[in-house]
């Protein structure tokens, strides 16, 4: 009652005033809005005088001479902000009903209750101004449509988004000098919590504390976040998280491990013992009205609210903390980093620098030839549009990087073979003692059921039944865990036999064994590789042959060599002179290709395939390169020759038969035939007259074979063969 005898003193003096003179006849024809709003569902319910006062201006309405029936409360907006109009249906509906000329006064205790934005407010005088319609407060009428009213209105919004602004930074000074202090609540990350005190502990579950101990371990051996959630999910190894909201808030559940929670716990500062805030800030320029919290970017260290080291226990040391986000900033496909292990057969992809730009060689697979690659600077293709920098076969750098590492390894063969029984003795015994921690809560948790079953009364049938199904549930859950222990104690003992320790100590002993055995992947000589390898600087000399590799060793030290690579022509080989003059050298003292390209063979000299041999067609074409022409002798004299020795040649015209059927014969062992020592390297068959006769006889047989082939095929006019061995035409044999 007090609120409406002060609305009807108001009322009645303001009709007493100039004001009531702007209200005309034809603005009571239209309707009277009451917009009602409260900012938080908490004023709502704790600052009821406000909401009261705003109904009440409902009676202001009727003494400004409103009909009660034309006149409409709009109250969708309670409990919402008036810094934003895209989330009020009731102002939305308020702009709409004054745009359809609907309404002519408008309503509210304040400004600040239809809007908080300039935006929002300007809107609305602008649409008041179009329509002619009133706005009205406790502090009189205003037309919008004057100067001194619209002036007036104006500042009154702008006063009231300044006020909006005041508040806001006041609270956001006092969360981040709280923040500062390191009192600032937020959600922590696995294994800490909040105590009573408001202080960060750790989690006082003692497995929770040994996995999240694991976690970290675990990255630090393995390197990639893959890696470590591919180990926890092979080991069945649950994290336990905190519930942070709802009814069981702070209870304790185990959930299967995710590439985020971890990400998160290698991430967040807390787990070296700092606190911070403010790691993630928003940006205006990435915010949706559909999404209010999304554009929310991590941002640089300078740029955080607050860092208080040494604030809570740690389970890493600060120098890890950085190593970890280091190497999983690395591990991101990027151009200027090296990247994480990554499928495919280039066993140094991310390790082969550009000895011109020092930028990082990528690897080009051609999947048309077998899988071979390349890596290859595209540094200037990709920023300058210009050609490659360099580019080098794979497979001689990659065989060549092998044999270095191999090299390197063996003096420590004996305190490989005793880190990596350390090491799998220690997992085993980790993983066991998870185990038995699991144990212990399975059986602490059925102990707990069946002391809350044995507590009812036994007449409380109905609780007593819904007692026994979760003692139930509980001792199945035990026994289905101690069948999965007894299984993997079966699989993985915790100690190593000896059998496995003197395997251990085998591979050890010889490396290169294991490094080519079939179980071993492309993935773990990667990672082999990446323990002993910094880098790899390669230089390629121009279009030759020629690779200048440098290999950075980790720990310091560096060994240079020179690879040999495949090269498109034989004219980019950096012995091409001095092959020229050699082969122009054997020709001209009358050197057979055949034994000019042995001879080059065991001189060193090698094709544009490093891995490849001079054959006799590739002499031939360096001859007809040079412009040497071989001498090729036609020796007729029998001088040399024993009885019954030919030449292939005389034989062959002897016998009318080819020269490459001889020679093919000779290959196949069909005749019997020896090669001079000299350098053409002739040969000479042995056929007395039964030979011969057997040679004429083998060469019929070959066209008989021929010429049958043929009729079986069906081939129309098929050949046949006579008694005396003539071939000649079937049809017309037969008539």
């Amino acid at each position: 009652m007090t609120a409406r005898r002060a609305i009807d003193k108001l009322a009645g003096s303001v009709l007493a005033e100039a004001g009531a003179a702007k209200i005309h006849p034809w603005h009571r024809d239209r309707l009277a809005i009451v917009y009602v709003r409260q900012s938080t569902p908490q004023q709502v319910l704790n600052h009821q005088e406000s909401t009261r006062l705003q109904y009440g201006l409902t009676r202001r309405a009727e003494l400004l001479g409103w009909p009660t029936e034309r006149i409409l409360s709009i109250d969708d907006d309670l409990g919402k902000s008036g810094s934003r109009a895209d989330s009020r249906i009731g102002f939305q509906r308020l702009v709409s009903e004054v745009s359809l000329d609907h309404v002519g006064i408008i309503l509210g205790v304040e400004m600040s209750r239809l809007a908080r934005s300039c935006k929002d407010w300007y809107q609305l005088l602008e649409i008041c101004t179009l329509f002619r319609t009133l706005i009205a407060d406790l502090d009189g009428i205003y037309d919008p449509a004057q100067y001194n009213d619209r002036l007036l209105l104006g500042l009154k919004g702008t006063m009231s988004e300044a006020e909006l602004h005041i508040l806001k930074q006041r609270m956001n000074e006092g969360r981040l000098s709280k923040a500062r202090r390191g009192e600032l609540k937020f959600a922590l990350p696995v294994g800490y919590v909040w105590d009573q005190d408001d202080q960060i502990r750790f989690d006082p579950d003692e497995q929770v504390q040994e996995t999240v101990r694991l976690i970290f371990q675990k990255f630090e051996e393995l390197g990639t976040l893959g890696g470590l959630l591919r180990y926890l999910a092979r080991t069945s190894i649950p994290i336990g998280v905190r519930i942070r909201e709802g009814p069981g808030k702070g209870n304790l559940v185990w959930r299967r491990p995710n590439r985020m929670t971890l990400q998160q716990m290698l991430k967040h500062p807390l787990s070296a013992g700092a606190y911070a805030y403010g790691r993630r800030q928003d940006d205006p320029r990435r915010k949706s009205p559909e999404r209010p919290r999304s554009g929310r970017v991590v941002r640089e260290q300078e740029e955080w609210h607050a860092l208080v080291p040494d604030h809570a226990p740690a389970y890493i040391t600060w120098e890890d903390y950085e190593r970890n986000r280091a190497r999983l900033a690395a591990n991101r496909a990027r151009a200027e980093a090296m990247g994480a292990v990554r499928p495919g057969s280039a066993l140094l992809a991310g390790l082969v620098v550009c000895a011109r730009c020092q930028c990082r060689l990528g690897v080009h697979y051609d999947h048309g030839s077998g899988g071979s690659f390349v890596y290859e600077c595209v540094n200037r293709v990709n920023n300058d549009g210009g050609p490659r920098c360099q580019h080098v076969p794979g497979v001689c750098l990659d065989q060549f990087l092998c044999e270095q590492v191999l090299a390197a390894l063996e003096p420590s063969a004996l305190e490989l073979s005793l880190a990596a029984t350390e090491h799998l003795e220690q997992e085993r015994a980790e993983l066991d003692r998870f185990w038995q921690q699991r144990r212990e809560r399975a059986a602490d948790e059925a102990t707990r059921a069946e002391r809350q079953y044995h507590a009812v009364e036994p007449e409380n049938r109905l609780v007593a039944r819904t007692l026994e199904r979760a003692w139930e549930e509980k001792l199945a859950a035990q026994h289905k865990l101690e069948e999965d222990y007894h299984r993997f104690a079966r699989e993985q003992p915790r100690g190593l036999a000896a059998t496995e320790r003197e395997a251990i100590r085998q591979l050890a002993a010889d490396i290169p064994s294991l490094w080519h055995a079939p179980t071993t992947t492309a993935a773990d000589r990667k990672e082999i590789i990446r323990q002993v390898v910094d880098r790899i600087v390669v230089a390629a000399q121009g279009t030759s042959e020629q690779v200048k590799v440098r290999i950075d060793w980790v720990g310091g030290g560096h060994t240079e060599r020179v690879v040999i690579r495949p090269v498109a022509k034989l004219s980019d080989v950096s012995s091409y002179a001095q092959l020229c003059e050699r082969v122009c050298q054997l020709t001209t003292e009358g050197w057979a290709a055949t034994a000019i390209a042995e001879q080059l063979n065991a001189e060193g000299y090698r094709p544009a395939h490093a891995r490849a041999r001079f054959a006799t067609p590739t002499i031939r074409a360096l001859q007809g390169q040079v412009g040497v022409v071989a001498p090729r002798p036609r020796i007729r004299s029998r001088t040399g020759l024993g009885l019954d020795e030919w030449w292939p040649a005389d034989l062959g015209r002897t016998l009318d038969i080819p020269k490459s059927s001889l020679y093919h014969w000779i290959r196949q062992g069909i005749v019997q035939a020896r090669q001079l020592d000299e350098p053409l390297h002739r040969w000479v068959i042995t056929a007395n007259p039964a030979e011969q006769e057997r040679l004429r006889a083998s060469k019929r047989r070959s066209i008989a074979d021929q010429m049958r082939s043929q009729w079986r095929a069906g081939s129309e006019g098929a050949a046949t063969l006579g008694s005396d061995g003539r071939v000649t035409d079937g049809p017309e044999e037969r008539m």
